[in-house]
Protein backbone atom coordinates (compact mmCIF):
# COMPACT_ATOMS: atom_id res chain seq x y z
CA UNK A 1 0.00 0.00 0.00
CA UNK A 2 1.59 3.90 -1.19
CA UNK A 3 1.97 5.91 1.84
CA UNK A 4 2.55 10.10 1.85
CA UNK A 5 6.32 10.55 2.30
CA UNK A 6 7.54 14.18 2.91
CA UNK A 7 10.92 15.60 1.54
CA UNK A 8 13.38 15.74 4.61
CA UNK A 9 15.39 19.38 5.41
CA UNK A 10 13.80 20.99 3.08
CA UNK A 11 11.92 24.59 3.40
CA UNK A 12 9.09 23.37 0.88
CA UNK A 13 9.62 20.03 0.84
CA UNK A 14 8.61 17.84 -2.12
CA UNK A 15 5.51 15.37 -1.36
CA UNK A 16 5.72 11.89 -2.65
CA UNK A 17 2.93 9.22 -2.71
CA UNK A 18 4.98 6.17 -2.83
CA UNK A 19 4.82 2.01 -2.40
CA UNK A 20 8.36 2.41 -0.18
CA UNK A 21 10.06 5.09 1.57
CA UNK A 22 12.31 6.92 -1.04
CA UNK A 23 16.02 8.02 0.11
CA UNK A 24 15.84 11.55 1.51
CA UNK A 25 11.89 11.19 2.67
CA UNK A 26 10.40 10.82 5.92
CA UNK A 27 6.62 9.07 6.23
CA UNK A 28 4.20 12.03 6.76
CA UNK A 29 2.27 10.31 10.36
CA UNK A 30 0.36 13.88 11.42
CA UNK A 31 -3.23 12.88 10.90
CA UNK A 32 -4.49 16.47 10.27
CA UNK A 33 -1.41 16.54 7.14
CA UNK A 34 -2.44 13.13 6.26
CA UNK A 35 -6.62 13.96 6.27
CA UNK A 36 -5.46 16.84 3.88
CA UNK A 37 -3.61 14.77 1.67
CA UNK A 38 -5.91 12.04 1.30
CA UNK A 39 -8.69 14.55 0.73
CA UNK A 40 -6.61 15.68 -2.40
CA UNK A 41 -6.03 12.19 -3.65
CA UNK A 42 -9.71 11.20 -3.83
CA UNK A 43 -10.45 14.55 -5.49
CA UNK A 44 -7.96 13.91 -8.19
CA UNK A 45 -9.01 9.72 -8.45
CA UNK A 46 -13.14 11.19 -8.85
CA UNK A 47 -11.41 13.91 -11.90
CA UNK A 48 -9.97 9.98 -12.97
CA UNK A 49 -13.13 8.35 -12.56
CA UNK A 50 -15.61 11.15 -14.11
CA UNK A 51 -12.70 11.46 -17.02
CA UNK A 52 -12.77 7.69 -17.69
CA UNK A 53 -17.13 8.19 -17.35
CA UNK A 54 -17.13 10.35 -20.21
CA UNK A 55 -14.42 8.46 -22.70
CA UNK A 56 -17.10 5.64 -21.51
CA UNK A 57 -20.36 7.40 -22.41
CA UNK A 58 -18.84 9.01 -25.34
CA UNK A 59 -18.04 5.32 -27.37
CA UNK A 60 -21.46 4.08 -26.23
CA UNK A 61 -22.87 7.11 -28.12
CA UNK A 62 -20.67 6.94 -31.47
CA UNK A 63 -21.80 3.29 -31.23
CA UNK A 64 -25.35 3.96 -31.61
CA UNK A 65 -24.48 6.80 -34.28
CA UNK A 66 -22.57 3.52 -36.29
CA UNK A 67 -25.58 1.24 -35.42
CA UNK A 68 -23.05 -1.19 -32.75
CA UNK A 69 -25.69 -0.31 -30.35
CA UNK A 70 -29.74 1.56 -29.98
CA UNK A 71 -31.00 3.42 -27.82
CA UNK A 72 -32.80 0.80 -26.22
CA UNK A 73 -29.24 -1.45 -25.48
CA UNK A 74 -28.00 2.06 -24.32
CA UNK A 75 -30.60 2.39 -22.01
CA UNK A 76 -30.73 -0.68 -20.46
CA UNK A 77 -27.09 -0.87 -19.79
CA UNK A 78 -27.30 2.57 -18.39
CA UNK A 79 -29.60 0.94 -15.78
CA UNK A 80 -27.50 -2.14 -15.39
CA UNK A 81 -24.57 -0.53 -14.63
CA UNK A 82 -25.47 2.64 -12.86
CA UNK A 83 -24.33 1.26 -9.31
CA UNK A 84 -20.88 0.69 -10.94
CA UNK A 85 -20.51 4.51 -13.11
CA UNK A 86 -21.87 6.16 -9.69
CA UNK A 87 -18.95 4.61 -7.83
CA UNK A 88 -16.13 5.03 -10.42
CA UNK A 89 -17.42 8.84 -11.11
CA UNK A 90 -16.91 9.27 -7.35
CA UNK A 91 -13.36 7.86 -7.27
CA UNK A 92 -14.12 4.76 -5.29
CA UNK A 93 -11.84 2.53 -7.74
CA UNK A 94 -11.46 -0.05 -4.92
CA UNK A 95 -15.31 -0.55 -4.56
CA UNK A 96 -15.95 -0.01 -8.31
CA UNK A 97 -13.18 -3.20 -8.75
CA UNK A 98 -15.16 -5.52 -6.48
CA UNK A 99 -18.78 -4.50 -8.45
CA UNK A 100 -17.75 -4.79 -11.71
CA UNK A 101 -16.04 -8.35 -10.93
CA UNK A 102 -19.11 -9.42 -9.27
CA UNK A 103 -21.78 -7.87 -11.86
CA UNK A 104 -23.62 -10.33 -13.58
CA UNK A 105 -24.15 -9.94 -17.30
CA UNK A 106 -26.89 -8.32 -19.28
CA UNK A 107 -27.63 -6.82 -23.02
CA UNK A 108 -24.83 -5.15 -24.31
CA UNK A 109 -23.28 -5.73 -21.16
CA UNK A 110 -21.35 -8.65 -21.78
CA UNK A 111 -18.24 -10.92 -20.88
CA UNK A 112 -15.56 -8.23 -23.27
CA UNK A 113 -16.94 -5.37 -22.10
CA UNK A 114 -16.58 -6.55 -18.22
CA UNK A 115 -13.32 -7.51 -18.90
CA UNK A 116 -12.25 -4.33 -20.67
CA UNK A 117 -13.95 -2.16 -17.94
CA UNK A 118 -12.05 -4.78 -15.51
CA UNK A 119 -8.74 -3.77 -17.16
CA UNK A 120 -9.27 -0.30 -16.37
CA UNK A 121 -9.74 0.01 -13.20
CA UNK A 122 -7.39 -2.98 -11.98
CA UNK A 123 -4.86 -0.87 -14.22
CA UNK A 124 -6.05 2.50 -12.27
CA UNK A 125 -5.34 0.46 -8.83
CA UNK A 126 -2.03 -0.61 -10.00
CA UNK A 127 -0.73 2.45 -11.18
CA UNK A 128 -2.41 4.67 -7.73
CA UNK A 129 -3.05 2.72 -5.12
Amino acid sequence: MRKFYKEDNQSIPAIVYELSNPSGYTEINDNAELKRLYIGLYKQREIDGLNYFEDFRANLIMNIIAGTYNELEVFSLETHVKYLQDEIILGNWLTSQNINLNLSLSGIYNQTMKDEIQNYIDNYILNNY
